[in-house]
């Protein structure tokens, strides 16, 4: 294919070779009978301004899917939450010829948008995330306490080669102490140190460790419970509180420890 580019330079060559046609076909690199038909359909000599691709859009062209779509649809609005998966087995079964990604993509577009996320926000000093990632390091593998503070998303990290109770009361005394306060809440996921299974309840129901609720009261905040929102509850629940601009205020937000 020659484009505007190999037109500009035969132009070029033209003037300079003195007119040579088979010069300067063969130092551009074009046929003979290319530069001869341009030569006679004046399309060397049309301004650059007004060159532009002859080329139209492609018409469209049907797709595998296209006969099964009454299928698909008829599925759909019988069982919504079909799967795609299963919508290509029963295509294929009908003689659906194609692959399964067409499919998925169609399908896609029939079902509707999922609702947006929504930054789960407190209020300054109101609550901060407590727990424990597992990582896996070439020395071995470490525990890292994770505390998060709801408003700011201040962050604090520290490496541990355990995961039990005292490493927990000591990362927080820590963390606490960087922060010069106590937030009015902390939320704990279901630790096997927070939490403790007691048989005597019905069906061996969760209780609080005792030296939690003694650090907790130590430190001016209610004790660990079983979290009142799951995880995806928390990020799709509450209003969202705008952020202030420049750096955050943290340390006043919370609570002087005692």
């Amino acid at each position: 294919m020659h484009g505007v580019p190999d037109r500009v330079y035969l132009r070029h060559l033209l003037q300079e070779a003195g007119g040579s046609r088979r010069e300067a076909a063969r130092r551009a690199g074009v046929g003979r009978s290319t530069l001869y038909r341009w030569l006679e359909e004046g399309l060397l000599d049309v301004p650059l301004e007004t060159l532009r691709a002859r080329y139209g859009p492609r018409p469209p062209r049907p797709s595998k899917l296209a006969p099964y779509h009454p299928l698909i649809h008829a599925r759909l609005a019988e069982f919504p939450a079909l799967q795609a998966t299963r919508l290509f087995a029963e295509c294929r079964a009908a003689g659906y010829p194609g692959g399964y990604s067409q499919l998925r993509a169609y399908v896609g577009t029939l079902r509707p948008a999922s609702a947006p996320v929504v930054r789960f926000e407190t209020a300054p000093g109101e609550q901060a995330q407590v727990d424990f990632a597992h990582c896996r390091l070439p020395w071995g593998i470490r525990y890292a306490l994770i505390v998060v503070l709801g408003y700011s998303r201040l962050l604090w990290v520290r490496f541990y080669p355990r995961q039990d109770l005292r490493t927990l009361q000591h990362g927080l005394a820590a963390c606490l102490d960087d922060w010069g306060g106590v937030p009015r809440h902390l939320l704990f996921d279901q630790m096997r140190s927070v939490l403790t299974r007691d048989d005597r309840l019905a069906g061996g129901g969760l209780l609080t460790n005792p030296e939690c609720q003694r650090f907790a009261q130590h430190y001016g905040f209610p004790p660990p419970g079983l979290p009142a929102l799951s995880r995806p509850d928390q990020r799709q629940s509450g209003a969202p509180h705008p952020l202030p601009a420049g750096q955050l205020p943290l340390r006043p937000h919370l609570r002087q420890r005692r």
